[in-house]
């Protein structure tokens, strides 16, 4: 992965991260309604996850702008990304009658943007303990 040796390659990635957070949080939050009858997902767990995703956006900003970025918060942001893939593709599992197909490709969108996320910001949390040793 060649383009994780960049010493802002993690920063980015985080920063991308509470984008797209924000990206998805936006609409459900604001068009709970429309995105319900849309995706056939409850309302009040569009509304709810939608909140989260607010705080998390901002606790990742706050990760990605320190410096040097902290590796156990990002830790916690990977692990974060798998559990919401995670727990998206349950919700596929229990619900998958109930939704639509829209709601389906919803959480399969989730999911596929969480892992991805997760394995460069792993990468470039690997990359950046490899230029601290290599400094040190």
């Amino acid at each position: 992965m060649f383009f994780a040796t960049s010493p802002r390659f993690l920063r980015t990635v985080l920063l991308l991260d509470a984008a797209s957070v924000l990206f998805s949080g936006v609409p459900q939050v604001l068009a709970t309604a429309w995105l319900a009858r849309w995706t056939a997902l409850d309302p009040t767990l569009l509304l709810s996850s939608g909140l989260f995703l607010f705080v998390y956006s901002a606790f990742v900003v706050w990760i990605g702008t320190r410096q040097p970025i902290p590796a156990a918060p990002v830790r916690l942001v990977i692990a974060g990304n798998l559990a919401w893939g995670v727990g998206c593709m349950g919700l596929i599992a229990i619900a998958a009658s109930g939704l639509s197909s829209w709601g389906v490709a919803y959480l399969l969108m989730h999911v596929v943007a969480v892992t991805l996320l997760a394995a460069l910001q792993w990468a470039g949390l690997r990359q950046a303990n490899v230029a601290l040793h290599a400094a040190g």
